[in-house]
């Protein structure tokens, strides 16, 4: 399908907060084949909001739009749709039910506008919200599909991902996306290295998506079952891994850090030498099994003056040693745009290098996760 985005909210146009949902919803809708040819944004005046409907439903076969289905006077979008399609609006009992039951569990009081989020257009699939109150709905119209989308985030994407998408295909076809993790390699290099496969896709479509110092691969596929969905990911997956396996750590809602402390099976502590203590901050997040026991700040003058860079991981590491009584010993230090690695796992020191920009806060926060990567290969032995 040929699909347009609409965003509906003054708060949009003034700057006030950035449209997320357009960006959520085009990787959403382009990671199942549906290409997304425009996004618009629109204030909360229903005359603009018909005009741009108008148009939408004449150039393109998909319809979305976010925002404007609460309470309040300015929240038109369901009334302007209903009106440019020549529907009613008619109350939900299963949402006003569920309205009515948080307001009650929450010992507020509902007032009266609040039944307005009940409201959705006659003959709409309605979106159950399971975070907000304002249900979402999906229309056909004539040969079109039209679909309203609550505005906040936190509602609108587990809506989108989980009551809408399987719902834009035919019949009991089933859609499954698996999301693969990768850290030390950029975007650029990730999708030359795939490239041939993205050219080659159709069922499953591969989508590479830039993310903060890492990419994720997202392969989504259709079948009958959840099981035939997995079982058409998995040679593409495979394949991606034969080609850039080194740089993967995990898949889905998993986060680097959380990999290495999945792997990390001895009490470990950092010497810091080069992110002022994130990395350590970041581990600490998911030091559920108590293994990662503290971390050491870099202070200079405890490696003035070693003869190489091997020396002062050694010496760092034995410092850090003297504080904690570890097994393992993780050292970080930097000169200029060099950083270096120091793992001591008893008596043996590896050492890694990497190279990065010269700026230290591009350095401090890009080495994190060079490193976690690469201790997440000496993990796992590899």
């Amino acid at each position: 399908m040929q699909a347009e985005i609409i965003a509906v909210g003054s708060e949009l146009l003034l700057g006030q907060i950035a449209n997320t949902n357009g960006q959520y919803l085009s990787r959403l809708l382009n990671t199942v084949g549906h290409s997304v040819l425009a996004h618009s944004v629109v204030g909360d005046n229903p005359e603009r909001l018909e005009r741009v409907v108008r148009n939408a439903i004449d150039h393109n076969d998909l319809i979305v739009l976010t925002g404007g289905l609460g309470p309040t006077k300015d929240d038109l979008t369901k009334q302007t749709v209903a009106r440019v399609l020549n529907k009613s609006l008619v109350t939900d009992d299963q949402a006003l039910q569920f309205i009515e039951q948080s307001f009650a569990e929450s010992k507020q009081q509902m007032t009266e506008n609040n039944k307005q989020q009940a409201l959705v257009i006659e003959g709409a699939k309605v979106l159950e919200n399971k975070v907000g109150m304002a249900p979402g709905m999906l229309l056909d119209y004539e040969d079109k599909k039209i679909i309203l989308l609550p505005g906040p985030p936190k509602e609108m994407e587990p809506m989108a991902k989980n009551e809408l998408l399987p719902l834009l295909f035919d019949g009991e076809q089933s859609i499954f996306s698996e999301s693969l993790h990768f850290a030390g390699i950029g975007e650029s290099i990730l999708e030359t290295e795939i490239d041939d496969l993205i050219d080659a896709q159709t069922n499953p479509t591969i989508a590479p998506l830039a993310g903060h110092h890492e990419v994720e691969v997202r392969l989504t596929a259709n079948g009958n079952t959840k099981a035939e969905c997995q079982k058409l990911i998995e040679p593409i997956k495979q394949q991606i891994l034969e080609r850039i396996g080194d740089y993967y750590y995990g898949s889905d809602d998993i986060v680097l850090e959380q990999a290495v402390m999945q792997q990390l099976d001895k009490s470990m502590v950092l010497y810091d030498g080069v992110t002022d203590g994130a990395l350590y901050s970041r581990l600490q997040d998911y030091n559920t099994n108590g293994k990662l026991e503290g971390v050491l700040l870099h202070t200079p003058q405890f490696v003035k003056g070693a003869k190489d860079t091997e020396e002062a991981l050694a010496i760092s590491a034995r410092l850090a040693k003297s504080f904690y009584d570890t097994e393992l010993i993780v050292s970080i230090l930097n000169e200029g745009n060099t950083v270096y690695l120091g793992i001591l796992d008893d008596n043996d020191l590896t050492v890694e290098t990497f190279h990065l920009t010269n700026q230290r806060n591009i350095l401090k926060n890009r080495s994190q996760n060079y490193v976690l990567i690469r201790l997440l290969k000496w993990l796992k032995g590899e």
